[in-house]
């Protein structure tokens, strides 16, 4: 099997890695000829999934992939590791990476090359002396065969009841920091986080609350945009979807944990736009774009969030 990619978008790949490294230590990539796909799986006890499908042309270019299982590749792979790796690279003139074999004991690694160009002065002459500088790091991964990974399966969800266009996510960071500040517990017996509750409605309206026995706060997010729903894609017809046969100003809300929300955000980084579907009590699916709206090579970050019983 072979891959071997330049990095196009050095700076969005780097944010993007840091960002589900917060998540998860390892991810499954997947390799196709048209899209690079990562999942990270939820250890046990956590209640966030999150996936990203990347058409290959948005983070690289001249990309070669060929294997004997339809040119697909499979591998499991450190994050942190990758990222570290990837930061070596922002003041990269060019950036590649490859699937090879270490030479040592001729395990699978990811090869990243970077090459920099470095420029010095001579106090003695008012000459510029520049020359290149080719820095190789290997991401050690593991090679997963499709029948290892068939049964990853992403959750499935029923149709939302409300779809909405979140504020910056940037804001509901900050927000969510304070959240969890006011609620810290204190104490061996303190419980390790608190329920955040979420909440939307289709008449662009946003929510966030906590309430213990000793706080209770709200912050509410007024003029958002519910974005129209491509009929098309809708089974049954529009007019029979949960969010078209609501009451437009009631609220849908699911409880997550404070701290998971706080993580995933970090994301806020390299998103353009986000979109929360509030299936009630059940779940929150967030679609973090990473592209503009018009561009033609779209990057979509996938997260599910289990909702908590109350």
């Amino acid at each position: 099997m072979r891959f071997k990619t330049s990095i196009k978008n050095i700076s969005t790949f780097t944010k993007l890695t840091s960002s589900l490294s917060s998540l998860g230590k390892v991810a499954w990539m997947k390799l196709d000829p048209t899209e690079v796909r990562f999942t990270i799986v939820p250890e046990q006890g956590t209640q966030v999934w999150a996936v990203i499908h990347i058409v290959c042309d948005t983070l690289f270019e001249d990309y070669r992939i060929a294997s004997a299982a339809q040119n697909v590749i499979n591998l499991e792979l450190p994050l942190d590791t990758l990222h570290r790796a990837l930061r070596s690279c922002f003041s990269a003139s060019d950036a590649s990476i490859r699937l090879t074999k270490r030479a040592s004991d001729h395990l699978p690694v990811l090869c990243l090359t970077v090459n920099t160009v470095t420029s010095s002065s001579r106090i003695s002459a008012p000459v510029l002396a520049s020359g290149n500088t080719t820095v190789t790091q290997e991401v050690p991964v593991r090679v997963l065969s499709a029948s290892s990974v068939q049964d990853i399966i992403e959750p499935t969800c029923p149709e939302p009841d409300v779809h909405i266009i979140l504020p910056p996510l940037s804001q509901l960071r900050a927000i969510s920091e304070r959240f969890n500040r006011l609620t810290q517990p204190s104490g061996p017996s303190a419980s390790d986080g608190h329920r955040l509750l979420l909440s939307a409605n289709m008449q662009g309206e946003f929510k966030m609350r906590i309430e213990t026995d000793t706080v209770k706060v709200e912050s509410l997010f007024k003029g958002l945009v519910n974005p129209e729903l491509d009929p098309a894609q809708i089974e049954g017809g529009l007019e029979n979807h949960p969010s078209t046969r609501r009451d437009r100003a009631e609220f849908a809300e699911v409880r997550v944990e404070g701290k998971e929300w706080v993580r995933l955000l970090k994301v806020y980084s390299i998103s353009k736009r986000v979109i929360a579907c509030i299936c009630e009590n059940h779940a929150l699916v967030l679609y973090v774009y990473l592209t503009d709206m018009d561009d033609d090579h779209s990057a979509v970050l996938t997260y599910y969030m289990s909702s908590y019983s109350v």
